[in-house]
């Protein structure tokens, strides 16, 4: 059966968390793909990823965010853990 897709989520992920999010959102059986990225968006190390989610996965989704990026206090690093952007789909597909 065809899953569909309901948003696509465009990340900007620093390094220092890609791994325990991927791991997580694998874990919730959301697919993920990352992709090759440079420059200074986020002034680190960064990856890009882009997910695609139907609306019931979306507060999953946003859940392992949070989880994951949203409450670590590093003094490290004065730039937030992630810049995420979410487009709602007119028509989307996975096949």
């Amino acid at each position: 059966m065809d899953k569909l897709m309901d948003k696509m989520v465009f990340a900007i992920i620093a390094d220092r968390f890609i791994g325990d999010f991927i791991d997580e959102l694998l874990e919730a059986e959301i697919s993920v793909t990352e992709m090759a990225s440079s420059g200074g968006f986020l002034k680190e190390g960064n990856t890009t990823v882009v997910i695609g989610v139907s609306d019931d996965q979306y507060g999953e989704l946003k859940d392992i965010f949070q989880r994951v990026i949203g409450d670590h206090d590093d003094s490290k690093s004065v730039h937030s853990g992630a810049h995420v952007f979410a487009v709602d789909l007119v028509k989307g597909l996975s096949i």
